[in-house]
């Protein structure tokens, strides 16, 4: 009998399109022999199976809906929501209390890594290198004027809890601080500034799946604008990936290993993807952030790497759901 699959989509930031195409993506590549996917949008108090116009209403009692009079219970959960309230581990937690299987890190891993200070504060207790960056909240009484004097500039200035650069500026100098507080204060109740590095930027996505760690290939992302701003992660046109990324083997060798590394005692599991920027300066690797929920839509780095290594996305996405499955003993 095929396992029914709720691939959980929308959520309530500014990557809802982004996270309806993710989980597009995921729909029509499950084995179809295996699975029987539902993509299940979430706004909000509004959960449903279907369309806006004409939809059915998950039951948020056991997560659960009503189609042509059958109940449907679903095996397990395809976390494919960026942002809240998945990738923040709301959505998890509250699986997790009905016992059902899903497909990202424990809400605790959620929580913690979806938070930048707070991850960078524990990534850089590692030894891993991270920039200096200062925390503020909406309701702080800031001075804006004594930011220059712990922060080096440019700095950039973006929302403590999000993603694909949403709400995030590039501030090359103290008065234009205000403005891009503003703007990301617009997208969270919580602002990063942190120091601008100057270097490459690198990605590397991981996954675990049958108690083996995988790491894909290492890309550099070249953006054609003055950082990879969320337009620029979404229009070909704007950034050019190079997969596998033209770097020193040593580079190599150092960035995938502090991937494993974090993967493992940041307690990660299904697919992830690590953000680095390689300094020009010192040839170091600095942590940037890591996406639990990376973006799996056509346009995305992880299907990139996958195919890369010759990795067919449904292969992947059924290896997720089949390990999602083991790990709840089902």
């Amino acid at each position: 009998m095929r396992k029914k699959v709720a691939i959980i989509a929308g959520g309530d930031s500014g990557e809802y399109t982004i996270s309806m195409n993710s989980a597009a993506v995921v729909q029509e590549t499950l084995d179809p022999d295996k699975y029987e996917p539902f993509l299940i949008q979430i706004k909000g108090k509004d959960w449903f199976y279907g369309n806006p116009e004409e939809n059915i209403s998950i039951d948020k009692n056991d997560f659960s809906l009503r189609v042509d009079g059958e109940h449907i219970r679903f095996d397990v959960v395809f976390c494919a929501i960026h942002g809240s309230p998945g990738e923040n581990g709301k959505l998890p937690a509250y699986f997790e209390m009905l016992g059902i299987p899903y497909t990202s890190s424990d809400f605790i891993t959620l929580a913690l890594t979806f938070d930048k200070n707070y991850c960078n504060r524990v990534v850089g207790s590692w030894g891993i290198n991270v920039a200096r960056s200062l925390r503020f909240f909406k309701d702080d009484n800031i001075q804006i004027e004594s930011i220059p004097d712990t922060l080096k500039f440019p700095v950039f200035v973006k929302p403590n809890c999000g993603g694909s650069s949403v709400g995030m500026s590039k501030v090359n100098k103290p008065d234009e601080l205000e403005a891009a507080l503003s703007k990301a204060f617009r997208e969270d109740g919580q602002v990063l500034v942190e120091e601008f590095i100057d270097g490459r930027e690198l990605t590397c996505g991981v996954v675990e799946l049958k108690g083996k760690i995988i790491v894909f290939p290492i890309c550099e992302i070249v953006s054609k604008k003055e950082f990879f701003d969320f337009e620029a992660k979404y229009n070909p046109s704007l950034a050019m990936e190079k997969l596998p990324a033209d770097i020193e083997h040593s580079v190599e060798t150092e960035i995938k290993g502090i991937s494993t590394l974090l993967y493992k005692k940041l307690n990660c599991k299904g697919v992830v993807r690590f953000d680095y920027i390689l300094s020009n300066k010192e040839q170091q690797p600095y942590f940037l952030e890591v996406n639990t929920v990376p973006g799996l839509s056509r346009e995305s780095i992880i299907p990139k790497m996958a195919k890369e290594m010759g990795i067919p996305l449904g292969g992947l996405f059924s290896m997720m759901v089949e390990d999602a499955m083991v790990g709840f003993g089902v």
